[in-house]
């Protein structure tokens, strides 16, 4: 009887716990207490099978995050959130966002992708990439999950199975160790160590070794070494100091993350000829007050985290994103029962003198947003684009994609906002329901004769001119006749063949310029457009109407259209400068309107006292 007793008191916790998540619906680790402070995640750590994995197994394996995290968090309702669900058809896209951009030098080919149905993006398997081939490509920078867990699909199957799956890397985000090292992560998965990949950037183990130079049959249980001599077959090796006697591993999970963790993948550097150092760039200033990414990119188990933009509460069906925007921080809303604005002291702007209509037609990001604009738009390279951060990565400055920055392009809201701009750059066929992109491995043996540009960066790339041009069309023709008209896209444009082979440049919507609107990096309010007064954005010259955008086709050697901010404003050039020009009057307007009120008022003034005196002259001589 005591025996039962004794364990009784053991399992009680336990059935506490047990009972606590069958009431709720949620993982014991998933269930708020109410307790502030941090848990403590001395945890044991599993296989992707589920297996415990212990230091003298053979073989060794990775430990999986998803099998490990899931036996206190529900990976399912996780594995649904905005950084992994891309995939599913059934999210709504919400509001655009950065595309991954394919970009192919030799096949003089530059395309936005995206799972998402965002307006001017292409689907990975419409240039004929599988999930395995856009993981390869741009798994770097992916947090794994949603298109890494396709393992499952008959296409690449058996490179899936070499490779395994890309479960969601928790520690991306929530692991605090110094040693964790994203950029590994990027590099095994280039290596197809999907598998291995999150072990790999843990700061406890190491992977040697690379899936991608293993068979299709290679079996990571067999003892057989590869064919090869000088291949080594993906092995990871755990720090034995970090698993203590009960096999278990401190992970150090703060509540709030540095911005750092965000940076790795949402990192933007401005290419400014004035300020080439990085000395001279300056950091967000909500991050130079000491606030975190996390402070407004909120989220709760279901990891649908707030994007923080206008209309995004609307979208989500939740109320409380609304608090998480410019407006909400500093304004608060107006029907809010509760006040809502000074979140994290959030200061709330007077904006003395600036016109009612300023609110209604921009975006708070137009003033405070982005680089301060210049008189032709800044080139810039993302963590996303230009693989930021992972080794050996182009580092020079016109590394291929072109991204030109600010665009104040007008929203779908009616507002206007800072965007960041790509041009595509593909050969398609024309057909009924428009251009259909051609994959550049069918391209590349169609331009290798054409000529090399080694001169501007490490990624050659092929130059174009318009006799190489017609070759390529007239040979796209010859390879499919049936297959429509073939058409090179590029600045804009849709090049193509005409009667007497020269080519011919005409419009097309597949090829316009992919725009996303920019938050980051956010400006003082000393550094805020119209803090020198209206002429910041209504000078005849100022770049928010009149700045040059940059249209850049890295191919072609002939010269492209010159786009202006206008074209992207729903506004004609005249109508704008015309508005502009009459801001040098306003002034002298201004000086006109206060002397006519002041002769008014002095002229009111004296009939008023003439009045005056007559009314007591009229009264004086009644009394007499």
């Amino acid at each position: 009887m005591r025996h039962s007793t004794v364990l009784l008191l053991i399992l009680l916790p336990g059935l506490g716990a047990l009972s606590a998540r069958a009431q709720t619906g949620q993982n014991v680790g998933d269930t708020p207490g109410g307790n502030r402070s941090r848990s403590v995640h001395l945890i044991r750590i599993y296989d992707e099978f589920g297996h415990l994995v212990r230091p003298d197994d053979r073989p060794l394996m990775p430990f999986s995050p998803k099998e490990t995290c899931r036996k206190c968090h529900d990976y399912g309702k996780i594995s649904r959130g905005w950084h992994f669900n891309a995939a599913d058809s059934g999210v709504s896209p919400g509001r655009k966002g950065e595309p991954w951009i394919l970009v192919d030098p030799l096949a003089a080919t530059i395309v936005p992708l995206s799972y998402r149905k965002w307006e001017g993006t292409f689907r990975p398997s419409d240039l004929g990439l599988s999930p395995f081939e856009f993981l390869t490509r741009f798994g770097h920078h992916v947090p794994g999950g949603g298109v890494g867990e396709l393992a499952g699909e008959t296409e690449d199957y058996m490179r899936w199975q070499v490779s395994g799956p890309l479960d969601v890397n928790c520690q991306m985000c929530h692991n605090g160790d110094p040693a964790q090292n994203q950029a590994e992560f990027g590099v095994q998965v280039m290596r197809q160590n999907f598998r291995w990949a999150a072990a790999a950037s843990s700061g406890f183990a190491t992977v040697q070794g690379s899936a991608s130079e293993m068979p299709d049959n290679y079996d990571l249980y067999s003892a057989v070494p590869p064919e090869a001599s000088d291949q080594i077959a993906p092995q990871v090796a755990y720090n034995a100091s970090r698993i203590d006697p009960a096999g278990r591993v401190f992970f150090d999970v703060p509540r709030r993350m540095p911005p750092s963790q965000c940076e790795f993948c949402h990192s933007t550097r401005v290419i400014d000829p004035a300020h080439p150092e990085r000395w001279e760039a300056e950091e967000d200033v909500h991050t130079a007050a000491g606030m975190t990414c996390v402070d407004c990119h909120r989220n709760g188990i279901d990891h649908l985290i707030i994007r923080g933009y206008e209309g995004e509460a609307l979208e989500r069906g939740s109320s409380g994103a609304a608090g998480f925007t410019c407006r909400g921080c500093h304004l608060g809303g107006e029907n809010d029962g509760v006040p809502r604005e000074g979140r994290h002291s959030a200061p709330r702007p007077e904006h003395r003198g600036i016109p009612p209509v300023h609110f209604e037609r921009l975006s708070c990001t137009a003033c405070h947003s982005g680089p301060w604009p210049g008189g032709m738009t800044f080139r810039v390279k993302t963590s996303r684009a230009h693989a930021l951060g992972i080794p050996k990565s182009d580092t020079s400055a016109d590394a291929l994609p072109p991204i030109q920055s600010p665009v104040f392009a007008l929203q779908s809201n009616g507002t206007f906002a800072p965007h960041d701009i790509v041009w595509p750059a593909f050969w398609a066929y024309r057909g009924t329901a428009g251009l259909r992109v051609i994959p550049p491995a069918v391209i590349r043996p169609l331009v290798a004769s054409l000529p090399v540009d080694t001169t501007q960066s490490a990624a050659s790339r092929r130059v174009l001119r318009p006799s190489g041009i017609a070759s390529v069309l007239h040979r796209l023709h010859e390879m499919d006749s049936s297959a429509g008209e073939p058409v090179y896209a590029s600045g804009g444009g849709a090049y193509t063949l005409a009667a007497d082979g020269t080519i011919l440049r005409r419009p097309a919507t597949e090829a316009r310029p992919y725009l996303w609107p920019i938050a980051h990096d956010v400006r003082p309010k000393e550094q805020s457009l119209g803090i020198r007064g209206c002429t910041d954005c209504h000078a005849t010259d100022a770049p928010f109407h009149f700045g040059v955008v940059g249209v850049s086709s890295p191919f072609v050697a002939i010269p492209d259209s010159i786009a202006r901010m206008t074209d992207y404003q729903d506004a004609s050039p005249l109508a704008a400068w015309l508005f502009s020009a009459s801001f040098l009057f306003r002034p002298g307007l201004k000086a006109l309107v206060i002397a006519s009120f002041l002769l008014i008022a002095a002229v009111v003034a004296l009939y008023a006292m003439r009045g005056l005196f007559q009314i007591i002259r009229t009264l004086s001589s009644e009394e007499e």
